[in-house]
């Protein structure tokens, strides 16, 4: 075999490494795509059981804002969140009351906003991480939407230790509608920030992008006595 040849024969070799090579990177792009694709929905899945468990213990009042003895919002005034709810659950099997609220904490860094729940005592704890969109929508009983301007403007209900006084229109809700938006983990599978990316990340190309995910629910509490 002459010099020549061998290196003909190196020049294809070379040729067919370099091709397979750039294959295996939009496969292990894609790969990598859809490992997070599943651990997405599986953060929405979690988010909106958690919610709705607690939405279908719930009896009245379900109000629009953090309830509870630590940075109770109608203790500063306020009396409407979009991204926010407190539920109180009754268990007669031991005579318990308890509180639950989910928020949607905003990091001051992307991709460090969580969805949280506080407990209405002492415990502020992450459910999820990596959420971009958290926000409640309230029904009456005739399916229309309620306004939130009348969910915060009294007559005033006194309440109980647990909720603390609130506004009576509250008594109206029949189903609550959540909707849940989560980002990828991974930077390197975001695009710039718009439409489909509610945080920018650092995608080269838009084979690798992997848009955030939205879930949207409708949840009709099963406990309305008193309403």
């Amino acid at each position: 075999m002459t010099i020549t040849e061998l290196l003909i024969a190196a020049a294809i070799a070379a040729g067919l490494i370099g091709t397979l090579l750039g294959m295996a990177d939009p496969l292990q792009g894609l790969f990598d795509a859809q490992l997070e694709l599943a651990e997405m929905h599986q953060r929405l899945r979690t988010g909106v059981h958690a919610i709705e468990r607690d939405l279908l213990a719930a009896g009245p009042p379900i109000m629009p804002y953090r309830a509870g003895v630590i940075r109770s919002d109608p203790s500063l005034g306020i009396y409407y969140r979009t991204d926010t709810i407190s539920m109180v659950s009754s268990h007669w099997a031991d005579r318990a009351t308890t509180s639950d609220t989910y928020y949607l904490r905003r990091g001051s860094l992307p991709g460090t906003s969580q969805l949280m729940h506080y407990d209405g005592a002492g415990t502020d704890a992450p459910v999820l991480d990596h959420v971009v969109g958290l926000a409640f929508e309230y029904f009456g009983v005739d399916g229309m939407a309620l306004d939130p301007s009348m969910l915060q403007d009294g007559p005033w209900s006194p309440g109980d230790v647990t909720t603390g006084a609130f506004d009576e229109d509250l008594l109206l809700i029949r189903r609550v509608r959540v909707t849940l938006r989560v980002q990828a983990a991974r930077a390197a599978l975001r695009g710039p920030a718009g439409v489909l990316f509610t945080n920018g990340g650092t995608a080269a190309s838009i084979e690798r992008y992997l848009p955030d995910r939205e879930i949207r629910v409708d949840i009709a509490p099963r406990n309305r006595d008193g309403a």
